[in-house]
Formats: C-alpha cells, sequence, structure tokens
C-alpha cells in the first residue's frame, strides 16, 4: 500500500508511526514544507529565551526515519487530484497514494490592518516564525541554517507561512528594542513572556476588555493582567489596533490604536490560527473556518483521504463539526487516522477536554466544561488569598461535576478527568480534592474552610 501523510507534525507522524507498526511493507512517504524534523511546536518560546536548543524539542531521535523505512518530501503541497489518486508539489512533482492523510495543521490568522506588510511585524506559531524572531531579539538564530535551506521553496511568508521573512533588525542595524504583541490569546502571552525574559518591556494590546474573557473569569483575568504588569509588560486591554507605520524604509516604526499611537519596532500578530487548507481548493469538502470536514472515521468527502489535526473539522460534544487546536488532540487523531486508512472500523471521539499553561507565573489548569453557560449549570468558586494566591472554579450540572478551572496552584488533570467521567457530586469532590493536587514540593496544601463550601 502507497500511503502519503502531508504533515510531519504531531498528528502527521502519530499516524505515520502508527501505520508502520501495523503493516511492515507499506510505502510511507512524509511531505512536509515546514521543517525536516518532527519537533513540539509547544516549546518554539522555550528556544527563543534559550532555555532549550532546537534539537531538545524533537520528540523523536533523528534517524527515525531511515530507522522505519519512512520517505521524507521536502516540499510545498499545492494540489490534490482525488480521481486520480496524485498530490502535486511546488516543484511539479506528482506522489500517487493509494491511502492519502492531510496533517497540514494551521497557519497564523493573517493581520488585517493597514502596513502589517511592514518589515518587523510577523507571527510566533512555525519553525521560520522562530528563525524570524530569534533575528529581530537576538541579532542571530540560535540554530544557524543554510542561506539557501528555503530556497527550494520559492516563496515568501506572503505566500506561505513557512516562507522567508525579511527582519527589521537587519536593516535598522539594531536589535529590536520596543516591541509590541497584538492578542491575548496563549500565543500572546508567551511571546510576551519571551520578550520580557529577553529584558524588553513589551506592549499587550488586547481588544476585550479583560484578557482572555472566555477560559477564566473577570477577576481572575484581572489577577494574570497585574501579574503581567509586575514583570514589566505594558498591558493595553480594550484596545482596538487601526493601523501599522513605517519610518521610510519599510520596517514598521509605529502602531496607531483608537487609543493613540504606539512607537514599536517589533510586532508579533497573535489573533489566532486557522486551518492551512487553501491549496486544496474544491478537492475535499471545506467548512467556513477552512477546516476539512471529515465523519467519525476521519474520511473526507473524497475516497481514501483522511484528515487529521489541527486542519480537520470534526465532531464536537455538542454535535457541530469544527477544528480542534490541541496538541494532544493532534496526537489522538492521527492515531485514529491511521487506524481508519488501514481498514479498521474506528470512530474518532474526543476525551474529556483539558489543558494547562503557565500564564506568568501563574499557574492554569482546566479540564472538562467550563465557561459555556450551559443551561442548567451552577457553578461553585473559592479564592485562596494566605500563603498561596488561588482560585477555585468547579461547573456543575444534573448533580455531577463537569469541569474545574484552577489558577494559582498545579492539579493533576487525569485525575480531574476521572471524576468527571464517574459523575461526582460536587460535594464529594470537594472532599477529595487533595488527591488531586499536584503542586511541588514545600507548597501548603488547600485548605477549604466548611463556611465556604
Amino acid at each position: 500500500m502507497r500511503i502519503v501523510v502531508v504533515g510531519n507534525g504531531v498528528a502527521g507522524m502519530e499516524a505515520a508511526l502508527a501505520v508502520r507498526r501495523r503493516d511492515a511493507d507499506a510505502t510511507i512517504t512524509v511531505v512536509s514544507e515546514e521543517s525536516d524534523h518532527f519537533f513540539s511546536r509547544t516549546a518554539l518560546m522555550y528556544v527563543l529565551c534559550g532555555q532549550l536548543s532546537h534539537r531538545c524539542i524533537e520528540p523523536l531521535e533523528r534517524g527515525v526515519y531511515e530507522r522505519l523505512r519512512l520517505t521524507r518530501v521536502r516540499a510545498r503541497a499545492t494540489g490534490l487530484d482525488p480521481e486520480a489518486r496524485l498530490l502535486t508539489l511546488a516543484d511539479g512533482r506528482t506522489l500517487a497514494y493509494d491511502r492519502l492523510l492531510i496533517a497540514c495543521g494551521s497557519r497564523p490568522r493573517p493581520a488585517p490592518w493597514p502596513g502589517s506588510g511592514l518589515r518587523g511585524v510577523g507571527h510566533f506559531v512555525t519553525l521560520q516564525d522562530l528563525a524570524w524572531l530569534e533575528a529581530e531579539l537576538h541579532g542571530q538564530q540560535s540554530e544557524p541554517r543554510p542561506p539557501n535551506e528555503w530556497a527550494h521553496l520559492s516563496v515568501s511568508a506572503a505566500d506561505s507561512p513557512y516562507g522567508r521573512r525579511e527582519v527589521a533588525a537587519e536593516t535598522r542595524g539594531r536589535t529590536c528594542g520596543s516591541p509590541l504583541v497584538i492578542g491575548g490569546g496563549l500565543i500572546g502571552i508567551e511571546a510576551v513572556e519571551t520578550f520580557l525574559a529577553a529584558g524588553r518591556s513589551p506592549h499587550f494590546v488586547i481588544r476585550e476588555d479583560r484578557f482572555w474573557p472566555n477560559p477564566i473569569s473577570a477577576a481572575e483575568s484581572a489577577w494574570v493582567a497585574e501579574a503581567l504588569r509586575g514583570h514589566g509588560a505594558l498591558v493595553h486591554l480594550d484596545t482596538h489596533v487601526e493601523s501599522m507605520v513605517g519610518d521610510g524604509r519599510g520596517n514598521v516604526d509605529r502602531v496607531v490604536t483608537d487609543k493613540g499611537p504606539l512607537d514599536v519596532d517589533c510586532v508579533v500578530v497573535a489573533i489566532g490560527v486557522v486551518p492551512n487548507t487553501e491549496w486544496l481548493g474544491e478537492a475535499v469538502e471545506r467548512d467556513q473556518s477552512g477546516g476539512i470536514v471529515v465523519g467519525d472515521d476521519l474520511q473526507t468527502s473524497a475516497p481514501g483521504v483522511y484528515a487529521a489535526g489541527d486542519c480537520a473539522s470534526v465532531r464536537w460534544f455538542d454535535g457541530q463539526r469544527r477544528p480542534e487546536q490541541l496538541w494532544y488532540t493532534g496526537r489522538d487523531q492521527g492515531r485514529v487516522a491511521a487506524q481508519a486508512l488501514l481498514g479498521d472500523d474506528v470512530r474518532y471521539r474526543r476525551s474529556t477536554w483539558y489543558n494547562s499553561a503557565k500564564l506568568m507565573d501563574i499557574e492554569y489548569t482546566t479540564a472538562g466544561l467550563v465557561g459555556l453557560d450551559l443551561p442548567g449549570e451552577s457553578e461553585w468558586f473559592y479564592e485562596e488569598t494566605g500563603a498561596v494566591k488561588s482560585t477555585t472554579r468547579i461547573v456543575s450540572r444534573d448533580g455531577a461535576v463537569i469541569g474545574f478551572n484552577f489558577l494559582g496552584r498545579r492539579w493533576d488533570h487525569e485525575v480531574l478527568i476521572r471524576w468527571i467521567n464517574e459523575r461526582r457530586s460536587l460535594a464529594w469532590v470537594l472532599d477529595h480534592l487533595g488527591a488531586a493536587r499536584f503542586d511541588t514540593e514545600l507548597v501548603p496544601p488547600l485548605v477549604i474552610p466548611a463556611a465556604a463550601r
């Protein structure tokens, strides 16, 4: 069997590995425009901060492709002919397949403001974004690359999220000194942290009146904004970007907002991501977001073609279909897609939602359904203000806990998920909450007074 996988991210690689475990004879070809090696996208900020090397964020040894006989093709996929079962590459080559998995991920949402094409304006999603931001911030990349690395792609950053991007610092003759980050999600706050780690005081522009309004409450958001300001970030809430202005040489020099202009020399646009699927045209059905519509077996509208990861529009708990853009859901979808394309009768069902992060130095853990205002739900909230500052938010519905949101402490999401699946009551969870505690040594345990229960 000839199997082609487009994308060597977590979904594509999990699928390729799973197929090889099952089929020793299959011809497996992995097409990647972004990189030669599978890497952990969630760890890019640690490379930029100098805490990890590029090799450190590669989960697999570099010899895995040869060892498992996975053929690598470093190229852009530009078209698909489902009837002929041919994948077209930018250099004119075609790859024939019996089964095709599209795991091409997401691309940064384009900046919509006038002047967004100036040098010094970019994103922080791809490996090429990392190289650009390293050059803007440090004057060089942490892992020097041959100057012709992307020459065969023959694209600029405007054509592809993996294309070459010009660096304003090279024109100015100095590295970035006054950065600005637009967008209040996790990528935005990570970009802010990297600038702070480099000794800069970045502007952080958020169009909402509070940071991250959907996942966390107003009080929790105010706490995070306070922490950001305490570390040196210049937080601008309820502020709308109107345009970007250049310095006469093509470099960004000022960002105009509805609250006034901000003098800057580097801008990271972190306003979300969209499925990287424009190259498919009408070869497969896509939804309004650009996500590839798939059935529960992850098969697309084209026979023999499957999709997994950020680019796949899958069924959610509410019956709607939309992409899931998390590392672990991409991993799980890749494994299911491998089974499906090998002929197994399988269905993808996402497990209970969970996520964890650090918002500056504030721990964040969530599991289940929180912030959705479902009919019949109730919320229990407790704020700890002693030796440890923390908030605990627990959502219940029909007598059972359905979601958790924690700030300030570490929690074991596997325990929380088990309690949700076991439909434990709020009273039971409060009595056993210590079993999910995942704090580091010497951190006193959370004690909830009887009056707060």
